[in-house]
């Protein structure tokens, strides 16, 4: 194995060594050392976003006449490279660390910086005559750039999370249809209650996860509104003035998204209310889906010492201990997804609600819980309803042994007899 070797920067700070074939630089060798706290690291698609939010603030600094031509290029076709992922090793960084992703955003300008120097034939770590501040970074701040990329990271989530919900809900549509005319023992408080189809109880299952899916797409809509071109606190210093709303619209031809600029620059800096909200939708949804879970788990509780009124897949063995036995081992898993859930959205909740004056400093482990949640709530969607819903089957001669048992019946009765009469019958045994 060959030897490792070093190359020396300088920075405000003093002189540190990186390793020599290593696209980033003295930023982010300092945020290696100094922020190894956990395994968490951002996904692909906050890479990618990052790379896209450069690169267009390149075309537009090239196109203002702020990059001369040779430099603006270069840095075009290198966040280019770093939005393609050929930089992912180099990007690496722990999510715990300093406020506001500044660390995050240095990453990117210095494999950016120093790709665009080997671009035009000049070398790593020169910072020359591509600079990471100067140049990559001109008419930005992370104070803009990281909640602008997380929101663009969201958005294009978005997708995929709404084909997986409306497939699930329509799987459940289609059981309240086979089952539409299958009375059950309604239960309320865990007791009987009064008769109702398993048409109904299916729809409604479907109809609840449409309606979470509604407030899912409208929470978002908030995080079309970009803080970009306020650089640190929303004052827009640094930036040429047409800075903002240029780069936005590089940015939707890049994304393909409607994005427009906050109303308010400042506001955008220091209230992350939109990431708060949207992620009480997705919590509320993956609630649905948690509520139906658990409900599965009861009615399908037996196979003989339960209510077994639904039989559920066999995806695997349920013991290591117990031969035969099979557990609801897909509706267990929708119950830890909806714990996690529900833990991120706590931590968003509270990151969102702090930040001290004029800025938020939590984007960061804001933008790794969001994200996290869309990528569960979408796989989970998808495995929920192959794995488990498509599959599962109504056991018809359990549920009238059960609803022919029980007291259902007796409150049809009430409009002819009245509540008293009728509750003397039941107390008696009568019903």
């Amino acid at each position: 194995m060959a030897k490792q070797t070093f190359r020396t920067e300088k920075d405000s700070i003093g002189q540190i060594q990186i390793p020599s074939n290593a696209y980033y630089g003295a930023f982010t060798t300092r945020a290696l050392n100094n922020f190894q706290i956990s395994d968490l690291k951002v996904p692909r698609i906050f890479r990618k976003c990052l790379g896209l939010v450069k690169l267009a603030a390149a075309e537009t600094n090239l196109s203002l006449g702020e990059l001369d031509n040779r430099s603006g290029k270069a840095i075009i076709q290198a966040a280019k490279e770093f939005s393609e992922g050929k930089f992912d090793t180099d990007f690496r960084l722990d999510v715990i660390q300093a406020g506001a992703g500044t660390p995050y955003n240095m990453n990117a300008n210095e494999i950016i910086s120093n790709r665009a120097n080997v671009i035009l034939k000049g070398k790593i770590g020169a910072n020359k005559p591509v600079h990471p501040n100067n140049h990559t970074n001109k008419g930005q701040s992370s104070n803009d750039v990281i909640p602008s990329t997380t929101k663009i990271a969201t958005l294009l989530s978005i997708p995929k999370l709404e084909e997986e919900t409306k497939k699930l809900a329509k799987s459940l549509t289609k059981k309240s249809v086979k089952y539409k005319s299958l009375k059950k023992a309604g239960r309320t408080h865990l007791q009987d209650a009064v008769p109702i189809s398993y048409g109904q109880i299916f729809d409604s299952h479907s109809k609840a996860i449409e309606r979470s899916l509604k407030n899912v797409i409208k929470a978002s809509e908030d995080l079309y509104e970009l803080s970009l071109g306020g650089t640190a606190v929303g004052t827009g210093i640094t930036a040429n003035p047409k800075f903002k709303t240029t780069t936005i619209k590089n940015l939707s031809n890049l994304t393909g998204l409607k994005l427009k600029s906050c109303p308010n620059l400042t506001e955008g800096a220091t209230n992350f209310a939109p990431f708060a909200d949207f992620s009480n939708a997705l919590t509320s949804l993956a609630s649905n889906l948690y509520r139906l879970a658990m409900d599965l788990k009861i009615l399908g509780s037996g196979p003989h010492t339960g209510l077994s009124e639904i039989k559920l897949p066999a995806v695997q063995p349920g013991s290591s201990i117990m031969p035969g036995k099979v557990n609801p081992s897909i509706p267990e898993a929708v119950e830890m997804a909806f714990y996690q859930i529900s833990g991120n959205n706590e931590t968003i909740r509270l990151a969102s609600s702090n930040g001290q004056l004029e800025l938020n400093t939590n984007c960061p482990i804001i933008m790794y819980n969001l994200l996290q949640s869309l990528e569960i709530l979408t796989n989970l969607s998808e495995t929920f309803r192959t794995r488990c819903i498509d599959g599962l089957t109504v056991n018809k001669k359990r549920v009238k042994e059960l609803y022919d048992g029980s007291l259902c019946k007796a409150t049809e009765l009430v409009p002819r007899l009245g509540y008293d009469k009728v509750a003397e019958m039941v107390k008696k045994g009568k019903l």
